[in-house]
């Protein structure tokens, strides 16, 4: 990758291209939201988790000194490390070819975690050089990569690789960072700012005056931002229009897939095209930090402990995140593309695009219950999910 530094003083970026005001009126969430949780295997005695990348394939669980990977839901290996670590991302690789897991830990490094093998520092892959690292985060949508795309908070800098140069920009302290779509916004003491990537264009926003707001960018590259009262989604004009008026007081903020997930007060929200929704009496640990995953689900992680949800109504078909380990666990190994069963079960689309095939799995898994094979036992509760992802109604009384 070609290396391409330079510099934009403080003053600099106050002279936004655009300014655009906080509009429109917006109540309450009326609508209920049903969440779920979504089972995963603890990866035992590693103690709290201290923060989360996800691909959407693999999932890697950041400990004090250690590092929990998960494939397709399961645990595939533990990477021990001397690192205390204060977060972690799904990065685009410099040369455009794959993904990275990284981890920052607390003394600014950036580590990569490779599929086999130990930690390696690759701050001077991405023109990072020595400078310390804050954050990393991709420019993809949703909590999904693209190829080459990275941005990172630094000491009073951000800087952005676009898969041909890095350019460092001086911000001054930030107070809060995001990535997304091609842009990357900045929360600083006078207001926001987003910078679009490939024509560097800047915009400004304010905000009225309170803490420091949450930030997130989706894939489409729309900027939003909550203060503890309220939540603001940029329109198509650029203008940060209300969408939310916080029921209690709105503490996280993420992008994962096509939704928006936020916390308010100790309930979990959604935020799309037709308003928001949030949940009723779920009493989730306030303080907590949300992250996307690219599938549509999102984790909640709170001193320490992990979990993950999945939106939908309390009859729908469970996500693919629900059956994908069951998928892997009792499927795959004849199961996969090319595999001795002859049909191939690992994605979404084989389960859910046949009539013809989603009869069958009903009848042998279900009903005859020959399959699996032997050895490769199913509880109820895997059942279940299969009986709900094929659309066929279970017994009186089943799970």
């Amino acid at each position: 990758m070609t290396r391409l530094r330079s510099a934009a003083p403080r003053a600099l970026l106050a002279l936004a291209l655009a300014l655009a005001g906080c509009a429109g009126q917006a109540a309450a969430p009326a609508r209920p939201l049903a969440v779920r949780p979504v089972a995963w295997p603890p990866s035992a005695g590693l103690g709290p988790v201290r923060a989360v990348a996800d691909d959407g394939r693999r999932v890697v669980l950041f400990h004090d000194g250690a590092a929990a990977v998960f494939v397709d839901g399961a645990l595939a290996r533990v990477e021990r490390a001397p690192h205390r670590w204060v977060s972690a991302a799904a990065l685009p690789a410099p040369d455009g070819h794959g993904t990275w897991i990284v981890g920052v830990d607390a003394e600014g490094r950036l580590l990569r975690l490779p599929g086999q093998g130990a930690f390696e520092p690759v701050a001077d892959r991405y023109g990072l050089e020595r400078a310390p690292v804050r954050a990393a985060l991709g420019l993809g949508g949703g909590g999904a990569p693209v190829a080459g795309g990275a941005a990172f908070a630094l000491d009073g800098e951000i800087a952005v690789a676009d898969g041909a140069t890095v350019t460092r920009y001086a911000t001054g302290p930030l107070e809060a960072f995001a990535a997304g779509g091609g842009r990357v916004a900045f929360a600083l003491g006078d207001g926001l700012r987003a910078l679009d990537v490939a024509t560097r264009a800047l915009r400004s926003y304010p905000l009225p005056d309170g803490p420091a707001p949450l930030l997130a960018v989706t894939g489409a590259g729309r900027l939003l931002a909550a203060t503890p009262a309220a939540l603001y989604e940029e329109d198509a004009a650029g203008v940060l229009r209300l969408r939310l008026r916080a029921s209690a007081a709105l503490h996280a903020l993420a992008v994962a897939g096509d939704r928006v997930w936020f916390a308010d007060g100790d309930e979990l929200g959604v935020l799309d095209a037709t308003g928001a929704r949030e949940t009723r009496g779920a009493r989730l640990p306030r303080g907590g930090k949300l992250i996307g995953s690219p599938g549509g689900d999102v984790w909640l992680l709170a001193s320490g402990a992990l979990r993950r949800f999945s939106a939908g109504d309390g009859d729908a078909a469970p996500a693919w995140d629900d059956l994908a380990p069951v998928v892997a666990r009792a499927c795959a190994p004849c199961h996969l593309p090319g595999g001795e069963g002859g049909v191939d079960l690992s994605t979404p689309a084989a389960w859910t695009t046949t009539t013809t095939l989603r009869e069958s799995i009903a009848r042998r898994v279900l009903e005859e219950r020959t399959m699996p094979p032997p050895g490769r036992p199913l509880s109820e509760a895997d059942r279940a999910r299969i009986r709900a992802f094929v659309g066929r109604p279970g017994p009186a009384g089943s799970p």
